[in-house]
């Protein structure tokens, strides 16, 4: 293993925890908003609607995601519940694919994300992993490479959507062709980049660049209106940039042009093993 492939292993199970932290605090939100009208109303108390039984779910489970503790099951039990909420909610009310990029966006990037967690687990940084916790074997880990890779195009796909609102209106938004403004210079960078994001092609030096974008946007645009405010509009600055930090170090997964170029160049690209992406202990 080279010297790059050996950092990818030792950051891998850091920056997967990270991920999983960043993601419970910005979906527990959901769940305090419907259950207790705070930080900013939303208090829905219509019991044994769908709405309502978002709010139990969406706070236990982001705090169990933010402890690391039961995180596969609880992992799938919320990728399960964000394609409900998607398929009952925007999908349902639209009939319209494209409104990924408005309501739909965060629900289906969470199912993705859970979707993910339910087989690589917590990370280093977890109760699981405190307790030695390995939750009867629940998911296999040997999926984890597979599902980084069906997250990796999921998030490529719904950055894609950023750039082309900014560049070209579609499928809605705000055209904005002021290239000397962070929201205008963002456009150059969403679209290429979700595509680059989606093909797996160049994924690691990418995923760095992008999730650079994403932190300086969340610090100067959205972090100045105050940390609950800054959970609300931006929440997606916040998903983004955990899960491309994680693959500027992991790479694409299986399931990229990175992969299957290297091969063809009887040269293969490192490839973290399930093993060394989820840590030793989650195994």
């Amino acid at each position: 293993m080279n010297t790059s492939s050996k950092t990818a292993a030792k950051w891998a199970p850091l920056l997967l925890s990270a991920l999983r932290i960043a993601v419970g605090i910005v979906f527990i939100r959901h769940g305090m908003q419907r259950l207790f009208g705070f930080p900013f109303g939303g208090m829905d108390h219509h019991f044994l609607t769908l709405n309502w039984l978002a709010g139990p779910l969406a706070f236990a489970g982001g705090l169990l995601m933010i402890l690391g503790l039961f995180t596969r099951p609880v992992a799938f039990m919320l990728s399960g519940m964000m394609a409900v909420a998607y398929f009952a909610g925007p999908f349902r009310e639209s009939r319209n694919f494209w409104t990924l990029l408005n309501d739909g966006a965060a629900a289906v990037f969470y199912c993705f994300a859970y979707l993910f967690m339910s087989a690589a687990g917590g990370g280093a940084w977890s109760l699981d992993r405190l307790l030695r916790r390995t939750p009867l074997h629940f998911a296999s880990a040997e999926w984890a490479p597979y599902l980084l890779s069906v997250l990796r195009m999921v998030a490529g796909f719904l950055y894609i959507q950023h750039g082309t609102e900014k560049l070209f209106a579609f499928p809605g938004g705000r055209m904005d062709h002021n290239f000397s403004t962070l929201h205008g210079f963002a456009g150059l960078l969403e679209l290429p980049g979700g595509l680059l994001m989606m093909l797996g092609l160049f994924t690691r030096p990418v995923s760095f660049i992008l999730s650079g974008q994403m932190a300086i946007a969340y610090w100067l645009r959205w972090a100045p209106r105050g940390f609950w405010r800054s959970l609300i509009v931006g929440e997606a600055s916040i998903y983004f940039c955990f899960v491309y930090l994680l693959m500027a170090a992991v790479g694409g997964g299986p399931w990229s042009l990175d992969r299957l170029f290297s091969r063809n160049r009887k040269r293969e690209e490192p490839l973290l093993s399930a093993k060394e992406l989820v840590g030793s202990s989650e195994l």
